[in-house]
């Protein structure tokens, strides 16, 4: 009898003893030998599942089937063949139509009989069965995982180590590098710019060679920074202790949003760049009017299921009556918004002292007409002195911010009240010039469900 043998192992199954592609070939030699059968053909699938057909080799071998003078198939065990239930129907198709058996060198099938197929089916049905059960098992163990506080696995994002235990720490050398990441954004440099100068300081990333617009773009929108951990649809907040404060993440976000969305901020929506989502802090747009009620509604740009019509402004307008009207309460509201924080404030002076002194040595080396050292390295070692201390007077600025004291915020808030009275008569650019002068964010949530309560917080200016 003519035989071919079919191989296959996946990418994971290679290093399991027994399934190693020598291991089958010898096996499905020796039941050859011993049945009698001649091997005509040998199909090798290396680095394929058997989720599905579609495999070279296994394609191969269907052509194979119908031109070549084949008798019967030989496989290690069933699932080298296919885990669908599906498959195994269309594939003992294929044999019986090209008069080609099958059979198993550890299972006992017998394909030559109704009984006999439908037994094969049978245990490829369990078998199906088990793994897709399995599945189950296994997303319910990282559902699981994710509820207690765990990572369940993959890579590390820079700054960060997951330890056996799925326990995160702060790596603090990597650390010092995503916080000057955020700090340049925020302060004005491009993508490219920041993967430049992190280039010419020779910070290493972890898994390229050097940084590039991607990898630092990456950093930017990944909210891990601030303590939030993401797996498909679950969302923990504080689940590990972040890098950088909320505050400059939501400078970040901001200008990256401004960025995006400048031609829709000559539109008509006075909220655009302001409003934020509460369930995913994104920034709603003035969205469409509903032909069904003629009402205008904004819609979140990721939560596009959840919507607000235009009656979300009223409770504003209420509020910035009560902010107007009463010094106490809105000094109340700005006590613990956006403290500057000077912990770094020292560290960071000290540092730029001890740069200046550098370069005060190398320029005295660079004018000594005796020195030895040439003149192209004193250039790079001056050049990678000023790209540090740029960075650390960026970084002091943000911390040395001289904010308006409540008073003046008050007196400011006055200044514009006013226009207040005249909200709703006036253009969309003064609607929307009267709101940013007051309000940093909006943020709106509304609970799931029909008719449930929306509420508001904002952060003012």
């Amino acid at each position: 009898m003519k035989c071919a043998i079919y191989v296959r192992v996946s990418t994971d199954e290679q290093v399991k003893e027994g399934f190693s592609i020598p291991a089958q070939k010898e096996r499905l030699k020796a039941f050859c030998l011993s049945q009698g059968w001649d091997i005509v053909e040998e199909y090798i699938e290396e680095g394929w599942s058997a989720k599905n057909l579609d495999r070279p080799i296994m394609q191969r071998m269907l052509k194979d089937i119908k031109h070549k003078d084949i008798d019967i198939i030989l496989v290690y065990r069933l699932d080298r063949l296919t885990r669908s239930v599906l498959d195994l129907y269309n594939l003992l198709q294929v044999f019986e139509k090209n008069d080609v058996s099958f059979k198993s060198a550890t299972e006992v099938y017998d394909t030559s009989t109704a009984m006999g197929r439908l037994f094969i089916t049978l245990v490829a049905a369990l078998a199906q069965w088990e793994r897709e059960n399995l599945a189950e098992r296994v997303k319910f163990g990282i559902e699981q995982m994710i509820d207690e506080g765990k990572k369940p696995g993959g890579h590390s994002p820079f700054g960060y180590q997951f330890d056996k235990h799925f326990n995160c720490t702060i790596i603090e050398n990597e650390a010092a590098v995503v916080k000057k990441i955020f700090t340049w954004y925020a302060n004005g440099y491009g993508y490219r710019t920041i993967s430049n100068n992190l280039n010419y300081l020779k910070v290493k990333p972890r898994l390229a060679k050097e940084w590039n617009f991607n990898s630092v773009r990456e950093i930017l929108i990944n909210d891990m920074y601030i303590g939030v951990y993401r797996w498909g649809s679950k969302v923990l907040y504080d689940h590990h202790p972040p890098i950088i404060s909320k505050a400059l993440f939501d400078s970040v976000r901001k200008r990256q949003s401004q960025k995006t969305t400048n031609s829709s901020r000559v539109g008509k929506n006075p909220l655009t760049g302001v409003l934020k989502c509460g369930t995913c802090e994104g920034y709603p747009i003035q969205g469409y009017y509903d032909k069904r009620d003629q009402k205008l509604y904004y819609r979140c740009l990721k939560c596009k299921r959840i919507t607000w019509d235009k009656r979300i402004l009223e409770p504003l307008f209420d509020e910035i009556n009560n902010l107007i009207t009463s010094k106490d309460y809105f000094i109340s509201k700005m006590k613990g918004q956006r403290k500057d924080s000077y912990e770094d404030l020292d560290r960071i002076q000290a540092e730029i002292e001890k740069i200046k002194a550098q370069k005060e040595k190398w320029y005295d080396v660079f004018e000594d007409e005796n020195n030895p050292i040439p003149k192209d390295v004193l250039f790079t070692k001056i050049n990678k002195l000023n790209v540090k201390e740029q960075d650390l007077n960026m970084q002091l600025n943000e911390l040395d911010v001289d904010e308006e004291s409540p008073d003046e915020k008050y007196l400011r808030l006055k200044k514009v009240s006013h226009l207040t009275a005249h909200y709703h008569k006036s253009s969309g650019y003064h609607q929307r010039e009267l709101l940013h002068s007051i309000f940093e964010s909006v943020i709106i949530t509304r609970e799931k469900g029909r008719n449930k309560p929306i509420s508001i917080n904002y952060t003012l200016k």
